[in-house]
């Protein structure tokens, strides 16, 4: 069973007034580089090839971007230049493959933002409190899910037609859907439950919503990752401290296989990009744990400055590097939802994944959260 429900949006929440795009400065910033003898701050971005990272600064309700070749951030951008409160607090993003667009999560503003490749704001909707977004592999649909800071949302999952902005909402049965992720084949979305130990399919063709009942202790399912070559989902529990293994076989019906004991609060899970091992932030010990697929065992686990409260990892288009997001939280100053964070900055992490050892360590701001990559030929 399944609800679809249409909601009419006020014209305003899709382009801003009607005004044309904002533009935003793109000047090099000063960035603060830990631990990298091999970097040259002074290097220009390469022109012919754009492999950028975006790094919601919850804390500072700013998007860094970061170019991952070179390890700099060309673009810093603030939302309170755009009219946005101080407590917007980005939270999560998702980028077009092609680079022509890509999206922001505000937890705080109870908003999504769309972006295009010049980084200019050009449209907006109203969403109570966004969480996860993701986008399917033609980039013409967003789906959004719901924030953890929110103990009693909606149970619907938006779905976004990213041409115009144009929101649809679908039940999908459970409370406090917040994981979120796309089959590579562009058919189906699936969302996982933090307040039950339930998964969801949904066709995006029939729109139909498939329930999976998940056994085991209860998980707190904080996000989802299918493998490269989309034959396996796994979901990260934050209470079980479990990497749990769906196969896709039938991806309308993911089906149990496996579950990976990885400690207290395993945080946003990621396939390599050889699909060989799950990379999984445990943020309740300041650790990066890496899973091999082949038998769903603990290969490694990687420590070090800088790695407090790690949220999620993206790879380096060649995988050679893996760059982690640090909360680096205080206990009691932040106030979920309003982008306050610790007094001190939390660190971008870049692993060399041959060595599985830090490479280097960028202080962004406060409070790191989702981040999105793309990889852009000029």
């Amino acid at each position: 069973m399944y609800l679809l429900i249409q909601t009419v949006l006020p014209a305003a929440m899709f382009a801003i007034g009607g005004v044309p795009p904002v533009a935003l400065t793109a000047a090099p910033i000063s960035l603060q580089v830990d631990d990298v003898s091999s970097v040259d701050p002074g290097t220009p971005p390469d022109p012919i090839s754009e492999h950028l990272l975006y790094v919601c600064v919850q804390g500072d309700a700013s998007i860094a971007i970061i170019d991952m070749d070179v390890l700099e951030m060309p673009t810093l951008i603030r939302l309170t230049d755009l009219g946005l409160p101080a407590q917007s607090a980005p939270h999560d993003v998702a980028v077009a493959a092609d680079g022509r667009n890509w999206y922001v999560s505000l937890v705080g503003d109870h908003r999504v933002l769309q972006f295009d490749e010049e980084n200019r704001l050009v449209r907006t909707f109203e969403m109570e409190t966004p969480g996860m977004v993701g986008l399917n592999p033609s980039g013409e649909l967003l789906v959004v899910s719901r924030s953890m800071s929110a103990t009693n949302p909606p149970r619907l999952v938006g779905f976004v037609r990213t041409i115009d902005m144009d929101l649809e909402e679908l039940d999908v049965v459970f409370p406090r859907p917040h994981a979120v992720a796309l089959g590579h084949d562009g058919r189906f979305a699936y969302t996982a439950s933090l307040g039950t130990n339930q998964l969801a399919s949904v066709d995006l063709v029939s729109q139909a919503v498939e329930l999976v009942e998940v056994s085991g202790p209860p998980h707190a399912f904080v996000q989802l990752a299918i493998s490269p070559d989309g034959e396996t989902l796994v979901a990260s529990g934050e209470l079980s401290g479990e990497l749990v293994v769906f196969d896709l076989d039938d991806p309308a019906r993911p089906e149990f296989t496996n579950s990976v004991a990885l400690g207290p609060r395993p945080f946003h899970p990621v396939f390599s990009p050889d699909g060989r091992t799950v990379w999984v932030p445990i943020k309740g010990a300041d650790e990066v744990a890496i899973v091999e697929t082949a038998d769903w065992t603990v290969l490694d686990r990687i420590r070090g400055d800088g790695l407090r409260q790690p949220h999620a990892i993206e790879f380096s288009p060649d995988g050679g590097r893996a760059f982690v997001t640090n909360n680096a939280v205080e206990p009691g100053e932040l106030i979920p939802g309003s982008g306050q964070a610790s007094t001190t900055g939390a660190r971008l992490i870049v692993i060399d994944t041959e060595l599985r050892e830090i490479e280097s360590t960028l202080t962004l701001g406060q409070n790191l959260t989702g981040m999105g990559r793309r990889q852009v030929q000029r």
